[in-house]
């Protein structure tokens, strides 16, 4: 394989990648870039199926990536975000061996911190697992380590990825386009922050304070005597998980309050904590006594600022009025157009889709699943979405599959409704409105200060002749496309015309001489022949003809 291996000593895991892909179907991918394909037995599974396993089987950080993805409907299709979902980060747990060690790496001792702590964890993960455990003092903890090796292993795996991405972003005009290298970058970041238990804790802690005096939600105390980077000691905190959905019922548990509380649990994360679990599983919430809401697991979270909290409302509330052109007009305010965009056309789609939800129940529309419809809309049209707002797209979608399992007729529309109305308050304060009037003022009377000085800068330029121009021609790739392929047919017609003419010159002449006892003629139209078929079989193989 001709690839550029930056780093040599990955080499057999680039081997062990490869091999993985190409045994699921995906062999092609790599004679665009000058691999050899591997020719292997296919089963007849779907694309995003066989993406899945793949996945699975190259191990945590590709299984993180496809769930990094699965937050992206703006470049995942729909048959693809479903199957990411289904990913399973399961593993086998490390022997306690291994736990002991880790812990003493980290110096703590299990025998001088805990009065009793379970050998068999309770759940198992890529990137760690989790004990039951008791504390000397008595209180009841869980215990969570980061597997060993874990780190060392990733960090392989993310240069592989950032060298594959740079090929593709480098060689593919759709990976210029999605801007990979920039969405790995930011898979990178959420990974790290993942893997360091410690920040983890931290995330624990903000939450805990976010929810203090709120009487539906309860979030783990951290032990922060106990807490390193790789070892997180939370307080035990049990309750029925949503994923058992059986036990819930026998419990007696008044299944609509379960499910509002934990829509309501979330819209105080986004709206007024701007501080939100991005990864709200069944498996990472469970109901307490009272209905109350027990979350767990806050390694990946996401963050909204005022801005964007202001404009998402907005967005939904012009989708619940079905207003196409303020759905529009909001889209464009939160994404970034990388393009100049028909914006009456990007209106008229969006009417579109509107259109599938018209006339719908409240209780029947699945907020996260036309938010995803409409980000897929602004891709069509290179309208950049900010990951925070994939992200809180992602954990709403979770949230509704999730709610309309214990209460079917929930609305999340009409629960929103009391945030929206909140937030036009807030915006129309008298406070409010001075401090925008003000903001305004100061950023005019910036630009207009500072108007006379860029004026002469241009003059100064313009004077000296360094004043330059970049102009660029959209369409001329594919006019430089249609000149290759007439060009490369002109060479291949005189190529067959000059064989022609030179087997007519060759039967027709008389006169004959002689180098090294061969026709001079038959050597020069032999030696024209093989470069006159060498260059039309370099054509043929270019596809350009």
């Amino acid at each position: 394989m001709s690839w550029p291996f930056r780093h040599l000593s990955h080499i057999h895991r680039y081997r062990e990648v490869v091999n993985i892909l190409a045994r699921h179907g995906f062999g092609f991918l790599f004679d665009r870039f000058g691999g050899k394909r591997r020719r292997v037995q296919e089963k007849l599974a779907s694309a995003p199926v066989r993406v899945r396993l793949a996945l699975e089987e190259l191990g945590p950080t590709y299984i993180k990536l496809g769930q990094l993805f699965s937050t992206r409907p703006d470049l995942i299709p729909r048959e693809y975000l479903e199957e990411l979902e289904k990913l399973q980060d399961q593993v086998p747990p490390f022997p306690f061996e291994q736990v002991k060690q880790v812990m003493q790496e980290e110096g703590l001792s299990v025998e001088e911190t805990f009065a009793d702590f379970s050998v068999q964890p309770l759940a198992s993960a890529s990137i760690g697992q989790v004990h039951e455990a008791v504390l000397k003092t008595g209180e009841k903890v869980v215990v969570k380590i980061q597997r060993p090796g874990i780190d060392k292993a990733i960090a392989t795996d993310l240069e592989i990825i950032y060298e594959l991405v740079g090929l593709i972003e480098k060689r593919t005009s759709w990976g210029r386009l999605y801007q990979l290298v920039d969405i790995v970058d930011e898979f990178a970041r959420a990974l790290r922050q993942e893997m360091d238990l410690a920040q983890e804790g931290r995330n624990t802690d903000i939450f805990r304070s976010n929810f203090a005096r709120h009487p539906h939600v309860l979030i783990p105390r951290v032990y922060w005597q106990y807490t390193t980077r790789r070892v997180l000691v939370l307080q035990y905190v049990g309750g029925v998980k949503v994923s058992q959905f059986e036990d819930l019922v026998r419990a007696g548990f008044d299944m609509k309050r379960v499910a509002s509380n934990i829509v309501e649990a979330l819209f105080n994360q986004v709206y007024d904590h701007g501080f939100f679990h991005a990864d709200p599983h069944p498996g990472n919430i469970a109901v307490a006594e009272g209905e109350r809401i027990i979350f767990y697991d806050f390694g990946q979270v996401g963050t909204v600022d005022e801005v964007l909290k202001e404009r998402c409302m907005n967005l939904v509330m012009a989708m619940a009025k079905y207003d196409a052109a303020g759905v529009t007009r909001t889209l464009l305010q939160i994404g970034i157009a990388t393009q100049r965009i028909n914006r009456e056309e990007f209106r008229r789609d969006v009417s579109r889709l509107q259109q599938k939800y018209y006339g719908m129940p409240l209780s029947q529309i699945k907020v996260g699943e036309a938010l995803a419809e409409l980000v897929q809309v602004s891709f069509k049209y290179q309208v950049r979405i900010p990951p925070e707002l994939s992200l809180m797209i992602k954990m709403m979608m979770t949230v509704e599959g999730l709610i309309k399992q214990l209460d079917p007729d929930i609305s999340i529309v009409e629960i929103a409704e009391p945030y929206a109305k909140e937030i036009l308050k807030k915006r129309y304060t008298p406070d409010r409105l001075q401090q925008a009037f003000w903001d305004i003022f100061v950023d005019h009377f910036v630009t207009a200060r500072s108007l006379p000085r860029r004026i002469d800068a241009v003059m100064n330029q313009l004077e000296e002749g360094e004043l330059k121009i970049r102009l660029e021609h959209t369409n001329l790739r594919r006019l430089i496309g249609i000149l290759d392929v007439v060009s490369n047919r002109i060479a291949l017609a005189i190529i067959i015309a000059a064989i022609v003419i030179g087997s007519s010159l060759l039967v027709a002449s008389s006169r004959e001489s002689f180098v090294l006892g061969f026709p001079l003629v038959e050597i020069g139209f032999i030696a024209a022949l093989v470069l006159g078929f060498f260059l039309a079989y370099s054509i043929l193989r270019s596809g350009r003809y």
